[in-house]
């Protein structure tokens, strides 16, 4: 028994590693951290392939900074640029600080009071001061410069029920409301009407375009994540076993090549929130990074689906019709998906999906909760 979860949880951690789009890695502040930061070795040798010589830094605030790494007596850091980031946030030493890092160039960043082990409010309100052509010197969104409507309404975090990679890790992630969410709560319709009033022709939407026009599920409005996101289903499968969960992964591995992208399914590709993250590089190389329909084609049929991409967060996903993909092709969890491009219908991106199936057995899925009274549109599936 030992042996076979000795075995288990090793399969599980190379899971975790080569196939989470975002992983997560936590650091005390102490010595001469406002100075550089030591990354952790574990996460630095399994990512360090991917990591290029500078990253992005993102606070609470949703401001950016730009900071480089260097290696040191075998040790990464977070090096040129830290100081900056350390300064602004106003970071002390036994402070916690959260790294999510999103399989490209980008870490999201919590700060925690290292003291009473809760999360410091004031670095949601942090502001990048220096010379700039603002009356108080400082910034409180980077793209305000440039007059974007960014700076009205950003996109919401991982509290609320937007697409996430976050919520493609884990259930019971870390998540925090942003200060953009708690506005919207109090005044959605005034910070609407001003993110209008900005210049954008269109009406103001949660993130950088995270709204479907193929779904039920298009709206994203100020949830938080323990509210009623839509309908969720449960899983009537039987139990399935370790070896049949490595060979469905297994066979996938076997049939990818350079050109397609894999995923394990998870409750939030399958259950609930239907979104699956698409990492930026492969996004870069095979979509355009911008909000547009795709199809996704399997055997002969064929589904309308979106694929969002958030420029401010820097990552997209493939939301929309997705769920319809998922019911009428009874995916479950820890199936595999994988996704090649096909060329083009009708001058949107199709994408082939091959399905790896742990069992090969259909169990009709349970809905838990009802769906909105909109219903299901009849243009989803295309053939």
């Amino acid at each position: 028994m030992g042996e076979t979860c000795k075995d288990w949880n090793k399969w599980a951690e190379e899971i975790y590693w080569t196939h989470f789009q975002t992983i997560h890695f936590s650091q005390y502040l102490l010595g001469d951290y406002d100075r550089q930061l030591a990354i952790p070795k574990k996460f630095v040798d399994n990512v360090k392939k991917k990591l290029p010589q500078s990253v992005t830094l993102k606070g609470p605030s949703g401001l950016t900074w730009d900071v480089e790494l260097k290696t040191i007596d075998d040790t990464l850091f977070f090096n040129h640029g830290w100081q900056e980031f350390v300064k602004d946030h106003s970071l002390e030493e036994t402070d916690l600080l959260v790294f999510r890092y999103n399989g490209w160039s980008q870490f999201d960043v919590l700060i925690f009071d290292g003291k009473n082990l809760c999360e410091k409010g004031a670095s949601y309100f942090v502001r990048k001061c220096g010379p700039t052509e603002h009356d108080n010197g400082c910034l409180t969104k980077k793209k305000a410069r440039e007059g974007s409507i960014d700076d009205v309404h950003t996109p919401l975090d991982d509290g609320v029920a937007c697409p996430s990679p976050l919520n493609y890790v884990s259930d019971d992630s870390v998540t925090v409301p942003s200060e953009q969410c708690i506005i919207s709560l109090v005044s959605n319709k005034r910070t609407r009407q001003s993110a209008r009033s900005v210049g954008s022709k269109e009406p103001a939407t949660c993130g950088e375009g995270v709204k479907s026009a193929a779904s039920d599920d298009a709206e994203c409005s100020p949830i938080f994540k323990n509210s009623p996101q839509g309908p969720q289903y449960s899983s009537n499968r039987r139990l399935v076993s370790e070896d049949e969960i490595k060979n469905a992964l297994l066979l996938a591995q076997a049939a990818s090549s350079d050109d397609t992208y894999l995923v394990v399914m998870r409750p939030t590709h399958v259950y609930k929130r239907f979104f699956v993250y698409i990492p930026l590089e492969w996004a870069t190389n095979h979509l355009s990074l911008e909000n547009q329909e795709i199809h996704l084609r399997f055997n002969k049929d064929t589904w309308r689906a979106r694929y969002n991409h958030n420029r401010v967060r820097g990552y997209g996903g493939i939301t929309g019709g997705w769920k319809y993909f998922v019911i009428d092709n009874n995916l479950e969890e820890f199936d595999v998906c994988l996704f090649k491009p096909a060329g083009q219908m009708d001058g949107s991106t199709i994408l082939d999906v091959s399905i790896f199936r742990v069992v090969e057995e259909i169990s009709p899925r349970t809905l838990l909760t009802p769906p909105r009274k909109r219903g299901r549109k009849n243009s989803i599936k295309i053939h």
